[in-house]
């Protein structure tokens, strides 16, 4: 009986330990996005969702979002400058690309669509030039903004 009560309270904390890291490293992307993101939305109003994630050199990572029919929006993605020249691309739910950051060099877009409609956005961020064994990590934030027609 002794033991399992040491097994729970082992489990117990590696688990608080794995959603207290998770917490800290979610906070530190949210400051990030605040101080360097947020301000370049303008004149678009944040839409209340935040995604974010923590990427290394090489790493890639993939959002559905549901953007309504009858609005702007203003689609950004925000990277910590250790990540270097974060791009994205935005393809319909069928994979057909309809933006590719890297062909217009811009870090966001503003577009309007028909109907209401999911798409995919995918981040990429390039392979680390580091001369050393470690690999630099950092936030990425994707952003919406959006605004009435």
């Amino acid at each position: 009986m002794q033991r399992q009560s040491g097994l729970r309270f082992t489990l117990f904390i590696a688990i608080a330990l794995v959603w207290g890291f998770s917490f800290e490293a979610s906070a530190q992307c949210r400051s990030v996005a605040k101080k360097q993101c947020f301000p370049q939305l303008a004149p678009y109003t944040q839409n209340g969702q935040f995604n974010s994630v923590r990427l290394a050199g090489g790493e890639t990572a993939e959002v559905q979002m549901t953007f309504y029919a009858g609005q702007n929006y203003r689609l950004m993605v925000c990277a910590e400058g250790v990540l270097g020249d974060v791009s994205f691309k935005v393809s319909s739910a069928d994979k057909q690309e309809i933006f590719n950051s890297k062909k217009t060099d811009a870090k966001m877009w503003d577009f309007n669509v028909a109907a209401t409609q999911q798409l995919i956005v995918l981040v990429e961020v390039p392979p680390s030039d580091s001369q050393t064994k470690i690999i630099p990590e950092g936030c990425v934030s994707i952003l919406v903004g959006f605004k009435k027609l």
